[in-house]
């Protein structure tokens, strides 16, 4: 409850979220963030990416569900960074960094981790999937948050696909498929 009302209180300063509504958020931000715990399992102490993070979803909602995870967020927005700094700062939340800039500059920074998820949510997984397979541990997978079953084409010759769970979300607030890649090593 703190987190949504921190975001509430930013998103009249900076564009965070275009939903304004607190159930409509809650649905469609925090309950939708946790579908990857339905489509697929995290390894205990993980390492999970998150790309375009900014209000910190799917992340944050998952690394308060699984405190053992590290997170790392990606933004390249500086205003979004420092939402998600204050709000890592306000839940007093471990393990999490910000990185200020796009998965392109991520990828090419030498002090980054060595990331066992990567999930991607409200971001065209076409226009970053190249950059992922450098990012990947052996076995790494991808997380897609999309509102549509993956096209075999889409996937890329790096990526084999898992498993596509579709799930309704409450108050016919839409539905979600979390399709689940794996990289090929």
């Amino acid at each position: 409850m703190r987190y949504l009302a921190h975001l509430i209180e930013w998103n009249k300063a900076i564009n965070l979220t275009a939903i304004i509504d607190p159930k409509e958020i809650i649905i469609k931000h925090f309950v939708d963030s946790l579908t990857a715990l339905v489509a697929t399992s995290f390894p205990q102490n993980c390492v999970v990416l998150d790309v375009g993070s900014g209000g910190g979803f799917p992340g944050i909602p998952l690394k308060i569900v699984r405190s053992d995870m590290r997170l790392v967020l990606i933004e390249p927005v500086l205003k979004k960074c420092s939402f998600l700094n204050s709000v890592v700062g306000l839940l007093k939340l471990h393990d999490v960094s910000t990185f200020n800039g796009t998965i392109e500059q991520y990828a090419k920074w030498p002090l980054r981790h060595v990331i066992n998820t990567v999930v991607v949510r409200a971001l065209k997984y076409e226009e970053i999937r190249k950059h992922i397979p450098a990012l990947l541990a052996s076995k790494g997978k991808v997380l897609l948050y999309r509102t549509e079953t993956i096209k075999n084409q889409e996937i890329g010759e790096e990526f084999h696909l898992v498993s596509e769970t579709a799930l309704v979300l409450p108050q016919g607030s839409g539905k979600r498929v979390v399709s689940v890649l794996e990289i090929v090593n």
